[in-house]
């Protein structure tokens, strides 16, 4: 029994070894969708802008920052896949580039009123990103003021 149990350790910690072999897809990421010169305060203003800086930056932009665990196998694949998703999603980098709809700012306050945002495995890693309910609020006052002001300028003619 020792034996079976022995080889089975040394196998799992080769296996292990072999998968940093093969290069986290993090970086790469990161570094083929550089970041444009858009901050986050001149997308959100002075109270939103930080918190969407602390607490969705990492997966919803292109300044990707990788942590130390980022480049150990397997959980540099899952990280990159929620980046990836959370790029396809929403991306704050792009924000000025593209249209968007009239309730996008809304999709954000019900992520995070919910809960589903930011994802509780990145929470568990950055204490900081957790939002408080003050913070919610502020994100869902600055997604009610753009309904407002995508509903004035539609009902204003040209």
């Amino acid at each position: 029994m020792r034996v079976i149990l022995k080889w089975s350790a040394l196998g799992a910690v080769a296996i292990f070894a072999g998968l940093q072999v093969v290069p986290p897809p993090v970086r790469p990421l990161a570094q083929q969708n550089p970041p444009r010169v858009r901050s986050l305060q001149e997308i959100a203003g002075h109270e939103v802008g930080p918190i969407l800086d602390r607490a969705c930056k990492d997966c919803h932009s292109n300044e990707t920052t990788v942590p130390w665990y980022g480049n150990i196998a397997p959980v540099s694949w899952l990280l990159a896949k929620h980046v990836r998703d959370g790029q396809r999603k929403l991306n704050f980098s792009d924000w000025g580039s593209r249209a968007y709809s009239s309730n996008e700012r809304e999709e954000i306050c019900d992520a995070v009123s919910n809960g589903s945002m930011p994802l509780r495995s990145y929470t568990l890693m950055h204490r900081d990103a957790k939002l408080s309910k003050h913070d919610v609020d502020s994100i869902c006052n600055w997604a009610d003021s753009s309904l407002t002001n995508y509903s004035s300028q539609q009902a204003s003619p040209p």
